[in-house]
């Protein structure tokens, strides 16, 4: 059996030599040959092409080799200088030994003066959140959602401007006296697992005995329609976890893959509220695949975002707990190769970028050399999947609520001025410019060499038309010969 070859239907194997066997001769491929291996070479002339304008996408190759340094700008929280008090967390309070599994991994804002050690003990041991939330009705963990907030976003903006005698109350929303009964109650109720360990009953027995108190501090102002400016400093040691976990209840209450409903509004601005208290070291890089093929497992999850800035949407609020008045929707593509966008909901965008952006809220390249594609990082929580309309029909893309981290900048050498990047500084239009020649000279390159290679096929078949000719000239009949032969067949006349 002979396999004939793909290239030019001669065979793979070497022609057999023998006696009785002369060297064959190897079959010239005709003008159908020619152009079978022109449209193959076009071909992989084409792929080449390709290869050589996706190899300049960073995050193909990012996961197996070390990337080239590039110049980030780091984008702080657009807060009140206060909330640099407001992270004073406690490591040990992330640890997944000691949060529960249907937690996210997130990080409490403490908002005073250093906590105290029974404080950071209480934080990082207390674990009676969780069912305590489970334990209340939905419009009691939208009381406590609201109260809370309200008092951390004063007592955050209060710490370090004013004295503690010039202070104002803080006017109490939210909580009632009798849900704040109802909730000690279900408190004292909880009967945690593993209880019955020694000396368990006491540790629990301690920390229910300080919430108990805070709870009786939050009676008082809710009796009197407003409390101390100071008050989240009291009670943030057992009311941040309380946060966490009714985060995470509203979180399990989203409908994923459709659109905005009643049921996401409560994860949808309490993320919203929370989005500064974020490290900008917090969670994992992804794109967008992951977040659209397993939405379960990400949801309520810190993700972080790093790519290209497609639009920014400026969106008024609706009425909601937490008191966001207007938010921003950005549109990412991931730095990851990939087309599909993720859209990330944050309160504040800065005014590094805002001032970057045209009237339609599109990336402008021109007011940012620097960063002429719009590249930012991001950290947030993803939440669902949302529909919208893109060139295809619907599609589904997911949302992650958070904020920015940073933006990609301007590298300077010693002498203070601009240093020249390949990945977007100053000569990134020369790149451009450069990259497109490199493919106009791959394009002319192929064309000489398929003109080259139709050249050699043309000299190959004259020179073997000409064999051919010299072979039949060289083979003369002897007419005469052949008439004698003939006539000593046939035999003498009779």
């Amino acid at each position: 059996m002979r396999i004939p070859s793909q290239f030019n239907d001669s065979s793979l194997y070497r022609p057999r030599r023998g006696e009785k066997n002369a060297k064959k001769r190897t079959s010239v491929p005709g003008a159908a040959d020619s152009r079978r291996r022109l449209i193959r070479l076009g071909v992989v002339l084409l792929l080449v092409i390709v290869v050589m304008r996706e190899a300049r996408r960073p995050g193909l190759y990012q996961t197996f080799f070390d990337a080239p340094e590039e110049t980030w700008v780091e984008i702080e929280p657009a807060t009140t200088p206060a909330l640099a008090l407001a992270e004073q967390v406690d490591a040990s309070s992330d640890a997944p030994a000691n949060r529960p599994a249907n937690r996210p991994a997130t990080r409490s804002a403490r908002v005073a003066s250093p906590p105290s050690a029974a404080a950071t003990s209480l934080a990082a041991t207390w674990d009676a959140a969780p069912r305590w939330v489970d334990a209340m009705e939905l419009p009691l963990q939208r009381a406590w959602i609201q109260s809370l907030i309200q008092l951390q976003s004063v007592g955050t903006q209060s710490v370090g401007t004013q004295s503690v005698d010039d202070r104002k109350p803080v006017e109490w929303v939210g909580l009632s006296v009798e849900q704040l009964d109802a909730s000690a109650e279900q408190l004292m109720a909880q009967s945690p697992p593993g209880s019955d360990a020694p000396g368990s009953d006491a540790t629990v027995g301690d920390s229910n005995v300080e919430v108990l108190a805070g709870l009786q501090t939050l009676r008082a102002c809710a009796a009197s329609g407003g409390c101390a400016s100071g008050s989240w400093n009291q009670i943030s040691p057992w009311a941040s976890p309380l946060l966490d976990a009714l985060e995470t209840a509203a979180f399990q209450r989203v409908n994923d893959g459709t659109f905005w409903t009643s049921a996401d509004s409560d994860a949808f601005y309490l993320g919203l509220a929370r989005a500064d208290q974020l490290a900008a070291d917090q969670g994992v890089t992804t794109g967008t695949l992951p977040l659209l093929q397993q939405p379960e497992v990400y949801r309520g999850q810190t993700v972080r975002l790093v790519g290209r800035l497609q639009l920014a949407e400026k969106k008024t609020a609706q009425t909601n707990r937490v008191a966001v008045e207007s938010y921003w929707k950005l549109w990412i593509i991931p730095a990851d190769g990939g087309i599909r966008p993720t859209i990330l909901m944050t309160r504040q965008l800065p005014k590094t970028i805002a001032d970057c952006l045209t009237s339609d809220g599109s990336w402008d390249r021109a007011s940012h050399p620097a960063n002429p594609d719009g590249q930012i990082a991001a950290v947030g929580r993803f939440i669902k999947r949302l529909p919208y309309r893109s060139s295809i029909g619907a599609d589904l893309a997911p949302v992650v609520i958070g904020r920015l981290v940073g933006a990609k900048g301007v590298a300077t050498t010693t002498d203070g001025q601009a240093a020249k990047n390949a990945d977007g500084g100053p000569d990134a239009d020369a790149d451009h410019v450069a990259g497109i020649t490199g493919i106009l000279f791959a394009v002319l390159a192929g064309i000489a060499l398929a003109g080259w290679l139709m050249y050699r096929s043309a000299l190959d078949a004259k020179r073997t038309r000409n064999l051919r000719q010299q072979a039949g000239d060289d083979v003369k009949l002897d007419l005469v010969a052949l008439t004698d032969h003939d006539s000593e067949k046939q035999g003498p006349p009779s």
